[in-house]
């Protein structure tokens, strides 16, 4: 049995050419990026619309039906709708700040709107993995406005892979998601992992439709050193209905080290109970992050009563792997509206793979919820 505990958290010749070669590249590619965010936000709106065609399917839909619900979400239509100029391309002259025309997006799920969060009856839970956030990521303007855009889609989001010697990453990008009529707030962890490898996780979150009890914020305490990066814990409370039937939750933000052989992924059925028992009697207990590991490779969870948001679709800009996952208890959670996916920035944004990378190799997650407990819709303010 894997033991647990809370821990709270208080707040040159040859080398010289091929590294000038790479530098000139990154910084093509770089210009290359703004240039077509600059050139979008010059394009003048098209039509709005809140239902989406299904009987419009990408190739992708096509060849693998089982993702359709999950790969071409109304979401995607959402990000594309609310993406304005950057602050590289706003810089360059142009003058537009008007969403950008995009080409209807294929979905078997009906948009709930065209712009902006979702109905207050339903919230949105998202996972994000950075990909190593730090100083040099933060000062690229169509790299953060790109992360900024997709963030403000969700009312809460886990993210992982901060990686900075500096306190001031996560409250920087936060002033950034904070320009636009949304309000967040965020929660951050202590830096975990090796000494080479430090990383930090934190959870952003909509502070107009979700509350959280600072108090009950910890990182698992793992002092026989089970697990590389400790997993952060936070617990949440919907606002967009009454107290009393207010659905409520905690999310383990995590990323599992695929290079322990599996080691790690046997340790989740514990590391669920640890949770379970931390004083807080929460049923609704959701793994959240960069599991490393696809559907079929977290068998373990599914034998103890867990189920995956995610099935059978990539996480990963290349599509070539599913690391990424929201998994929770299959008889506690009811409140799962079955609606779930990624957002394909790749795509969407119509960019190259070095483009995508500069943001992230893997793509956001998410999974919609009933903002009351029960899974009762109709709950608005």
């Amino acid at each position: 049995m894997l033991s647990l505990k809370k821990h709270h958290v208080v707040i040159a010749g040859i080398l010289g050419g091929f590294a000038i070669a790479y530098h000139d590249s990154t910084v093509a590619v770089w210009q290359q990026l703004q240039s077509t965010l600059s050139a979008l936000s010059s394009v003048s709106p098209g039509p709005q619309t809140n239902a989406i065609n299904p009987s419009q399917t990408l190739a992708s839909d096509r060849d693998n039906p089982s993702s359709r619900l999950v790969s071409n979400s109304s979401l995607g239509e959402h990000f594309r709708s609310d993406f304005l100029t950057s602050e590289a391309s706003s810089k360059a002259g142009a003058s537009s700040t008007s969403s950008p025309a995009w080409p209807a997006v294929s979905s078997n799920i009906q948009a709930t709107r065209s712009n902006g969060p979702n109905p207050l009856s339903t919230v949105r839970i998202a996972s994000f993995s950075l990909e190593a956030f730090g100083e040099s990521k933060l000062k690229k303007a169509a790299v953060v406005e790109t992360i900024v855009r997709m963030i403000r889609q969700f009312d809460v989001i886990a993210l992982q892979h901060i990686q900075s010697k500096q306190q001031n990453i996560v409250p920087e990008l936060l002033d950034k998601v904070n320009q636009s009529d949304r309000r967040y707030d965020y929660c951050i962890g202590p830096r975990v992992g090796s000494e080479s490898n430090q990383q930090q996780f934190a959870f952003l979150f909509d502070t107009d439709r979700i509350e959280t009890d600072r108090l009950q914020l910890y990182t698992i305490d793992d002092p026989q050193a089970l697990m590389e990066f400790d997993p952060l814990v936070a617990w949440f409370r919907c606002k967009a209905v009454p107290i009393d039937k207010a659905f409520t939750f905690t999310l383990v933000n995590l990323r599992l080290d695929p290079l322990t052989n599996g080691k790690e992924l046997k340790m989740l059925p514990d590391l669920i109970r640890s949770v379970r028992q931390d004083g807080r009697s929460e049923d609704d207990i959701i793994l959240i992050g960069n599991f490393g590991y696809s559907d079929s490779e977290l068998r373990s969870l599914k034998n103890v009563g867990m189920l995956m948001a995610l099935e059978g679709i990539p996480t990963t800009v290349t599509g070539e792997a599913m690391l990424d996952n929201i998994v929770f208890p299959a008889r506690a959670t009811d409140e799962f509206t079955g609606r779930a996916g990624v957002v394909d920035f790749l795509r969407q944004l119509n960019l190259s793979i070095d483009q995508a990378f500069q943001i992230s190799t893997h793509m956001p997650i998410w999974a919609e919820f009933f903002a009351a407990e029960g899974g009762s819709p109709g709950y608005t303010n």
